[in-house]
Parts: structure tokens; C-alpha cells; sequence
């Protein structure tokens, strides 16, 4: 289980510098910038809290938990990041 979370915590530290190197771009593509980001904290925020939940409650259960609050809140995030900043 410890390294299934190590890779899914370097896997969010691949995401978050592709999108430092995506920023760099001149104009990136909102949603892909979004979905990278994303990708970055959930996954970085998940490992942590799936490697916690696991020494409490060792089910399969609560990697099912887990993995659907980690889903939502990943959406959740992408929804609001791909919306462009209100034009004043």
C-alpha cells in the first residue's frame, strides 16, 4: 500500500511542474491548465489523506471512500479552475 501512495504523490508532482511548464506557454489552454492542477492537488492532498484513512480503518471499503471523495473533489476543483476570471 505505502508505495501505491508514493506514486500517486509523485504522479501529482509530475502534474503540478507540466503545469508550471504549460504556464509557460504564451496562451494555455484553460481546461488543460485546469485539468493538470487538478490532477496535481488532488493527488497530492489523496495520497495523504488515503494513507491516514488506511492505518484507521484497513477495509476495502475505505479505499472505495477514499477514491470517491478524492473523484468528487478533484471535478469539483476542475469545474471551478476552467472558468475564465470575470473580464472587468
Amino acid at each position: 500500500m505505502p508505495n501505491l501512495l508514493m506514486l500517486a504523490s509523485g504522479m501529482g508532482l509530475v502534474a503540478a511542474t507540466a503545469a508550471l511548464w504549460v504556464q509557460g506557454w504564451r496562451r494555455p489552454d484553460p481546461r488543460f491548465f485546469a485539468g493538470l492542477i487538478s490532477i496535481a492537488v488532488t493527488l497530492s492532498l489523496f495520497s495523504v489523506v488515503a494513507w491516514a484513512a488506511v492505518v484507521i480503518a484497513p477495509f476495502p471499503l475505505t479505499w472505495v471512500g477514499v477514491g470517491t471523495l478524492a473523484l468528487l473533489f478533484g471535478l469539483s476543483l476542475y469545474r471551478q479552475l476552467k472558468e475564465p476570471p470575470p473580464s472587468e
